[in-house]
């Protein structure tokens, strides 16, 4: 499989001088190989962890502003009423992978960064105006939740044009955006809500947004529009079995996998090992944790000859371990070194994931179709897996919601290996 891009990279970079048939050829060409290195290659990884940062990094906050809702500004509204602006923001981001990914085939690509960019800026700017919760649902929830679904594809599918045996890392360092965001966020609005009210704090959050977006959208050299259609459904890669039981498996870990980011504080909490204003620094610190992640399994994966799959399969079945590691928790200490582990391994799924799907796809020009077909899917799991474990915890306590997640990571664990088994036989 060769990538389709440019191994010159300065054509890419200058398209307002370059006729527009040229630059379609310099960006996606299949003779040519990736630069795989150089400025303006490294630029991309840049845009990629900004938009990382503003999308995934930015869905974490919500942990922060639904305790603020929940006591203040919606104190009339139940806590599951408050839960659904999260939800529905983070549901919406996956599953417009369903028509983000074939615009994206299309050449429809600056169409997205500048329009995900334009709503997310817009969206924080009227949640800090909002007093209701509908306001809220259709400010953070539905418009924030649509720019972050337009950017979500782009993120993960940019880094493939330009790197070929160093994407793994690439991916790796564009992923740190998700777990910087995830923790800048949420110490702004922990430390600027008492000091400056809700309204300048979102404003705050806006003009970060503002001014990193921005930044995305001046480095980034993506395909210019070409005007072909492309279906939402590239109907070829259901049959690609290695390819859908790679989706099958992230389905399964998506299950599970943010059942510890939402129970751990308060597991500890209730237990007794921390005052539950303090229980915020355990998913901070699982945050931390994701960073470097990001970085030693795909590195890792990189200079070992076995490829990244199995090394998928190994972070995947390190996460289930961790899950259940939960259950034998009996103080604070013991809290944080499962928590950071979980965290370490979670940030390495999301490094790895990416890479996987352009492994598993011989065809680059459906690439974003194929990577918004799995968001779709795994969108579903987004929605149900965590209540799922909310109910098991209701009746039988935290131990059921650790076996939840311990239990879905370790079966996804298996369906991602049968993605590699059916490929290597392939």
């Amino acid at each position: 499989m060769r990538d389709q891009t440019t191994d010159k990279p300065t054509v890419v970079a200058a398209p307002a001088v370059q006729d527009t048939r040229v630059e379609e050829k310099a960006i996606g060409s299949a003779s040519r190989p990736a630069p795989n290195s150089g400025v303006t290659a490294w630029l991309q990884v840049l845009g990629a962890f900004c938009l990382y940062f503003n999308t995934w990094g930015l869905l974490s906050t919500f942990g922060s502003f639904q305790a603020y809702y929940e006591t203040e500004l919606l104190a009339a509204n139940t806590a599951f009423q408050v839960s659904t602006i999260g939800s529905l923001q983070s549901f919406v981001l996956v599953f417009l992978g369903f028509l983000a990914g074939p615009l994206y085939d299309a050449g429809y690509a600056r169409h997205l960064l500048v329009t995900g960019s334009t709503l997310i800026v817009v969206g924080a700017i009227c949640q800090s105006f909002c007093s209701t919760l509908w306001q809220l649902l259709l400010a953070q929830g539905l418009c924030i939740g649509i720019g972050c679904g337009a950017l979500a594809v782009l993120s993960v599918a940019i880094p493939s044009l330009w790197f070929t045996t160093r994407l793994p890392i690439a991916n790796g360092v564009a992923g740190i955006g998700s777990g910087l965001g995830g923790v800048i966020f949420p110490i702004m609005v922990r430390n600027l809500l008492p000091r400056i009210g809700f309204g300048w704090t979102v404003r705050s959050i806006a003009l970060v947004n503002l001014v990193l977006l921005g930044l995305a959208n001046v480095v980034l050299r993506i395909p210019p529009a070409t005007g072909r259609r492309r279906r939402l459904i590239d109907t070829a890669s259901l049959t690609d079995w290695p390819y859908v039981l790679f989706v099958l498996g992230c389905f399964v870990v998506f299950l599970g996998l943010y059942t510890p980011f939402f129970y751990v504080p308060t597991f500890a909490a209730k237990a007794g090992y921390t005052p539950r204003d303090e229980s915020f620094y355990i998913v901070m610190a699982m945050n931390l944790a994701s960073i470097p992640g990001r970085i030693a399994p795909p590195l890792l994966a990189q200079r070992w000859g076995g490829g990244v799959l199995p090394v998928m399969v190994g972070t995947a079945v390190a996460l289930g371990a961790c899950a259940l590691g939960f259950i034998g928790c009996r103080s604070l200490a013991e809290v944080y070194v499962v928590a950071c582990l979980y965290g370490f391994f979670t940030g390495s799924f999301f490094a790895l994931q990416p890479t996987c799907f352009v492994g598993l796809t011989r065809d680059l020009k459906v690439m974003g179709t194929r990577f918004g077909m799995a968001f779709t899917v795994l969108s579903v799991a987004l929605l149900f897996g965590s209540p799922i474990s909310g109910v098991l915890q209701g009746r039988f306590g935290y131990a059921a919601s650790w076996i939840w997640a311990g239990v879905a990571l370790f079966m996804g664990s298996l369906a991602i290996f049968a993605a590699r088994a059916m490929r290597t036989v392939r």
